[in-house]
């Protein structure tokens, strides 16, 4: 049971990190504010929308990873090496913030695509969960994932609060932040993978 639920916090800090919705948040807010001229829209409505898709998403993940894999007949050290480059890359995209919130036209088309995914769970995520589903059991990745979920959700919903506070420069620093952190963990799978290689 203590195997279940003690890796709960470490995966929920690193895919919210992944997922990092303080990136996005002056971006979507943005758009929202546009979008609210013309569209008949809430904030609650575009949080709630998005936050379905992220879950049913993470738990689908949570569950496919380890079975995907082996229907693949990739190695996990092979996943490990793959995914860690990706999420460097990640990692250093987000700091370049989200320019495809620019071109959105109308929010609602765009709450489950671009929004929900790719933009909060993307390649990175999904390569994540399914390199974790390697080392820990599958209730233990849905759990956390249900976790992140509801912090997604919240960070969401006070959005407009966070940003009015923060400043939007505050906002996208911490967004920052966590890249830094979603790069630190890409770099971790990449040694991690590594060592595992046999040479002989």
């Amino acid at each position: 049971m203590t195997d279940i639920f003690s890796p709960i916090p470490v995966i929920t800090v690193k895919l919210f990190a992944i997922i990092d919705p303080f990136s996005v948040l002056p971006y979507l807010l943005a758009v929202y504010e546009e979008a609210a001229k013309e569209e008949k829209i809430t904030w609650k409505f575009v949080v709630n929308k998005i936050t379905v898709a992220i879950g049913v998403l993470l738990v689908l993940f949570s569950i496919l990873g380890k079975p995907l894999l082996d229907f693949l007949g990739i190695s996990p050290q092979a996943l490990e090496i793959a995914g860690g480059i990706l999420l460097v890359y990640l990692g250093i995209d987000t700091m370049g913030g989200f320019q495809q919130l620019r071109f959105v036209r109308k929010l609602e088309e765009a709450l489950i695509t671009p929004i929900a995914t790719p933009l909060l769970v993307g390649p990175g995520t999904m390569t994540a969960l399914i390199t974790l589903s390697v080392s820990y059991n599958p209730l233990t990745l849905i759990l956390s994932s249900i976790v992140v979920t509801f912090l997604v959700y919240f960070s969401l919903l006070v959005g407009p609060l966070l940003v009015k506070a923060l400043g939007e420069t505050g906002t996208v620093a911490a967004g920052r932040f966590t890249a830094i952190i979603i790069a630190a963990f890409g770099i971790q799978l990449i040694l991690a993978g590594i060592s595992q290689l046999k040479f002989v």
